[in-house]
């Protein structure tokens, strides 16, 4: 076991990862700082022929990458390797000291005992022996023992948002060169152009991304009751903005204490940006409300008009978005 690693579930998986490893290394940051300087807000809406056929998430694919590269943290990363070579690596890194990120598939952890492919889930290893791993998850305040059996499969599913799992691993190997300040006004930064022109940055997979994706999602709600797979893309789609360890409001909920947690160190961030923030915040909640009606709903007539309710809602909050992103982008 690392000597003196702690560990408290959290709200996501990524940034509760990126808070262990920081808090681990003495760095002094919380979630949503973790979160912010990552630039893990964004969007990518999804269109499969494996269900559900409509789904987004409300994240970028870079957060855990990006979190080391804004505070200049020399890092060591692989994927595409064999199993066997990944964890080779990983407990050479563990022997050493240094806690190390997995990507995984929870529908291959069983203390989860999840019947629905949902990856990239990110988990911390912390410890191992000749048939096991340790893990902290930020679903969890306890820490979690795998076998390696089951670790071969989550760490090498076919199943992803961002596409399929290569054993991917991501280790820390310093410290930080670079303030916190100068880290999240990158973060800002980078999360509002990736989110109004999606093209400048690489989101992997097969999606629709930033504002554009949000539109085309919002766009195609009204016509979602004649889906042969509606239901399960609805309750995708609610779990998806308020639950499935997304800090709440499709991630914005652990965007607002960022901007909250940076406005004393970035002249950017005024009291209206703040304003703004919580107010996106709030109608993210409204949007996962309309949803979450048009799935409950016995009457077709009933059930449409909160489809089409949500569709309102998420262009309204497209709009909203998208000044709040220009606006950052002119200050910073």
């Amino acid at each position: 076991m690392l000597d003196g690693f702690d560990h408290a579930a959290g709200a996501h998986c990524g940034s509760t990862s990126l808070t262990d490893v920081a808090t681990y290394r003495r760095w002094g940051l919380t979630e949503p700082m973790c979160f912010g300087i990552g630039a893990g807000l964004g969007f990518s809406f999804i269109e499969s022929e494996e269900g559900p056929s409509k789904q987004f998430v409300g994240r970028t694919p870079w957060l855990e990458t990006t979190f080391f590269e804004h505070l200049d943290v020399t890092v060591e990363r692989e994927s595409d390797q064999s199993f066997e070579a990944a964890w080779d690596d990983v407990t050479a890194h563990l022997d050493a000291g240094r806690p190390v990120l997995l990507f995984v598939d929870i529908f291959y952890l069983p203390y989860y005992d999840s019947d629905v492919h949902f990856s990239p889930h990110v988990v911390v290893a912390v410890d191992y022996d000749e048939a096991s791993v340790t893990l902290a998850d930020s679903e969890h305040d306890d820490l979690k023992r795998l076998s390696l059996e089951n670790l071969r499969a989550a760490m090498g599913s076919e199943h992803g948002f961002f596409g399929e799992l290569t054993n991917d691993w991501l280790v820390a190997m310093d410290d930080p060169s670079r303030s916190v300040a100068d880290a999240a006004r990158d973060g800002l930064r980078t999360t509002a152009r990736a989110m109004l022109d999606p093209g400048s940055m690489t989101w992997k997979g097969d999606a629709t991304n930033g504002l554009e994706g949000m539109r085309v999602f919002g766009r195609s709600l009204p016509d979602w009751p004649d889906l042969p797979d509606a239901e399960w893309c609805t309750r995708f789609a609610y779990q998806n903005v308020e639950k499935r360890g997304t800090g709440g409001s499709a991630f914005r909920g652990l965007f607002a204490p960022f901007i909250d947690e940076i406005q004393p160190e970035l002249d950017a961030v005024d009291d209206e940006v703040v304003a703004e923030v919580h107010g996106i915040d709030d109608d993210w909640g409204t949007v996962a409300g309309h949803l979450k009606q048009a799935g409950l709903a016995d009457d077709p007539a009933e059930s449409q008009q909160a489809y089409d309710d949500a569709s309102e809602a998420v262009l309204a909050v497209t709009d909203r978005e998208e000044a709040l992103y220009e606006r950052l982008l002119d200050r910073l």
